[in-house]
């Protein structure tokens, strides 16, 4: 079974391993909270090794908790895949890529 790992930096998160519809569920509002305390948060997918479209939607909703929490998000080094599906879903303008 695969794994995400979301990692607490001092300047922000990392997620380390899978992002797809099996490992979503590892990652919980409630386990994500941390990251809504601050006003900014770089969240870093350079250690994400596969996504699909649930991990794009999950993406999708850190960013929307985000803005009710008063909390800006940006994600950097964002996979290809992850780059590609959001460009196919016509969602791409929605992620706040660095």
């Amino acid at each position: 079974m695969s794994d995400i790992q979301l990692n607490f930096l001092s300047d922000g998160a990392e997620l380390c391993g899978e992002l797809t519809r099996h490992t979503v569920n590892q990652l919980s509002m409630k386990k994500c909270s941390a990251l809504f305390k601050q006003p900014t948060c770089a969240l870093n997918l350079s250690k994400v090794s596969r996504a699909d479209t649930a991990g794009l939607a999950w993406l999708l909703a850190i960013v929307e908790q985000g803005k009710k929490s008063s909390c800006q998000f940006s994600f950097n080094q964002l996979p290809q895949d992850i780059i590609k599906l959001a460009k196919l879903s016509a969602v791409d303008t929605f992620l706040p890529i660095v």
